[in-house]
């Protein structure tokens, strides 16, 4: 079950212009921020009720799955930040080596590369998506 991935960049390249269903953007492309795929949620049920259609996470993954399948890391980033400003803490001989672990980093919703006002269609996009209130 081995799946490569690529590795870590020095730093991200120039953006080069994209529209993503929503508004064009030259930051959040797969220029400045990739590689990364993404994986689509048919209907995500939110905390209050409402549903986000065809919700999609992107993520970048480092390093491959062992035989056993087992060494997986899932490591989220910091609010507001995308995978590729994480990309510093995976290299090897860190805790976070993709020689030993098989490293999924996904982007959160409303970061720009994962479903966001800026790249979401209707009913949900530009500034529509639902809000959650403070708590």
């Amino acid at each position: 079950m081995a799946r490569k991935s690529h590795e870590p960049a020095d730093a991200p390249s120039p953006g080069a212009s994209q529209i993503q269903g929503g508004i064009e953007n030259d930051y959040y492309t797969q220029e400045v921020h990739g590689p990364f795929e993404y994986f689509t949620i048919d209907a995500l049920e939110l905390e209050e009720g409402e549903t986000l259609r065809d919700c999609e996470i992107a993520y970048t993954t480092f390093g491959e799955f062992n035989d056993a399948g087992d060494n997986a890391v899932l490591f989220p980033h910091m609010y507001s930040g995308t995978s590729k400003d994480m990309e510093m803490y995976v290299s090897e001989g860190s805790a976070v080596d993709p020689g030993e672990y098989f490293v999924i980093m996904p982007n959160q919703i409303g970061n720009g590369l994962s479903t966001s006002p800026d790249n979401t269609g209707g009913p949900n996009g530009r500034g529509r998506l639902p809000e959650r209130p403070n708590q």
